[in-house]
This record gives structure tokens, C-alpha cells and sequence, in this order.
């Protein structure tokens, strides 16, 4: 049903359903949501979004994106808006075409400060905080989404699944599979500097950061989240107030056994 609606795959829309969890069960079908901006779908799309179900979309563009590039208005859904962004020196992260085009020095600078802003998204972000919060009080179904849908909202779906109960290989599964919806554009701005690329593999990780995802990235986020914690409960319940109660509460709203044949 869900491709039938959402037929372009570059809107890296899918449902987190069936993905493996703790004691043998899977995340339930038809609960959790996660895209890019909604404002790409087409009008047929958004005519049959409403075939979904979702009650509720966390935005986690700033203001400023969501005033650029407006959502579209569906009957009946809660539109909440909280930026992702986590920067706590107040900077702007340049993403512009000259701050990702760098070689030498430079680039090994925009690189170790991405690494940073990507680092430190898991923690104290209170747009995280607020997802678990609507999960909670029973909110749902619910769609997550930022502009692309991979990075701001890879973390989110990171973190959350982490919570319902998956392991490392499975969260990462998940984050990488963004790379899918954005295969042709990497290929296609890979292939535009190629020339610039050859004797400068940090250009093509800053290009590779900006149109897709980065293994190392998502391999690093979580091996940050261990670093700083003795496991993964540690820091759920530190970061975002989930203690043994509320997680088996969410892992009862959120997951189900596997049924037979699936």
C-alpha cells in the first residue's frame, strides 16, 4: 500500500515496520513514518496520503526551512514543528555548494566539524525529547521528516528504534538504507567533480555527506552513544527521561511478535 501511495523512492518514505527488535519481536507496521519534506510530494501523492493514517508529523526543519518550503495541509493531521539541529556554539553548518566544495586544509576543517554537529545530534535534543513525548501520550500514527529525510531524521529513527528494542546492526540497516533515495543524485555530483575528486577522497566524503548518507557517519553516532554510556538504557534515560517504565511502555505501544511466515 505504502509504494502504491508514495511511488517515488527519492522521497525516502517508508514505514519502520518489521524491523527486528529484542525477544523476538518487530517493530509494528503502520505506526512510525519517516521521509523527506512533504512538499515534494506530487499532487496524486498527496491526494492519497490520507490512505496512510497518519495523525501526526514532527517536522525537524528550523522555522526559517519551514517558512521557504511549506508542507502540505491534510484534514485531521497534527502538524508540529521542532528543529533537529543541534549546535551548541550557536554556528550555522555551511552546506552551501562552496562549503561542501573544499579540498586539502580546508576540507579536513568542514569534515572534523561535521563529524562534531553529527556527533552531537543524539544528545540533549530536544526535538527527540518531544517525539517520545507524542509516542507516549499515544500520538500516532506518526511521520517524521526533515528536508531530505536523512540526516536530522536518520538520527531521530536512530534513536527511537534503539529505544523499541533494535540492535546496533539493525539501527544502522536503517540509516544507511537512505542511500537508496539518493543514489542518482550522488552519482550524478560525483561524476560532475570527478576530476576535482581524484588525489582528494575528503572532497568526495564532503559531496557524499551532503547529497547521501556516510557509513562512517552512521557507524560513529552510534559508537558515540556507547562511548558515553555504559549501554543503551544509560543513555535513554539520561538523554531523554526514559526510564525502565516508559521503555516498556513504548516497546508495548510500538512493537509486536513476529507473526508466522513473515
Amino acid at each position: 500500500m505504502l509504494e502504491e501511495i508514495i511511488v517515488h523512492k527519492e522521497h525516502n518514505f517508508r514505514d519502520l515496520g518489521g524491523i527486528p527488535v529484542q525477544n523476538g519481536r518487530q517493530v509494528k507496521y503502520g505506526l512510525f513514518y519517516r521521509s523527506a519534506g512533504l512538499y515534494f510530494l506530487s499532487k496524486k501523492e498527496r491526494e492519497r496520503f490520507p490512505e496512510l493514517g497518519i495523525r501526526y508529523v514532527l517536522d525537524l526543519r528550523t522555522k526559517k526551512e519551514c517558512e521557504i518550503n511549506k508542507d502540505p495541509v491534510f484534514d485531521g493531521v497534527i502538524m508540529i514543528q521542532h528543529s533537529g539541529v543541534v549546535s551548541k556554539g550557536g554556528e550555522d553548518i555551511d552546506f552551501s555548494i562552496a562549503g561542501m566544495n573544499k579540498t586539502g586544509k580546508d576540507a579536513e576543517e568542514q569534515l572534523e566539524k561535521l563529524m562534531y554537529y553529527y556527533s552531537e545530534m543524539p544528545f540533549h535534543n530536544e526535538a527527540i525529547r518531544i517525539m517520545f513525548d507524542h509516542i507516549l501520550e499515544g500520538h500516532l500514527p506518526i511521520l517524521i521528516h526533515c528536508a531530505t529525510g536523512k540526516d536530522r531524521t536518520g538520527v531521530a529513527a536512530m534513536v527511537l528504534l534503539l529505544a523499541l528494542g533494535a540492535d546496533d546492526a539493525h539501527v544502522f540497516a536503517d540509516y544507511i538504507r537512505s542511500k537508496e533515495s539518493r543514489e542518482k543524485r550522488l552519482a550524478k555530483v560525483l561524476e560532475k567533480h570527478k576530476e576535482e575528486i581524484v588525489g582528494h577522497p575528503e572532497l568526495e566524503e564532503l559531496l557524499t555527506i551532503k547529497e547521501s548518507v556516510s557509513e562512517k557517519i552512521g557507524h560513529m553516532i552510534l559508537n558515540e552513544i556507547h562511548t558515553r554510556y555504559p549501554d543503551t538504557k544509560t543513555f535513554l534515560k539520561e538523554e531523554y527521561g526514559l526510564d525502565e517504565l516508559k521503555l516498556k511502555k513504548l516497546q508495548k505501544i510500538g512493537t509486536e511478535e513476529v507473526k508466522n511466515g513473515i
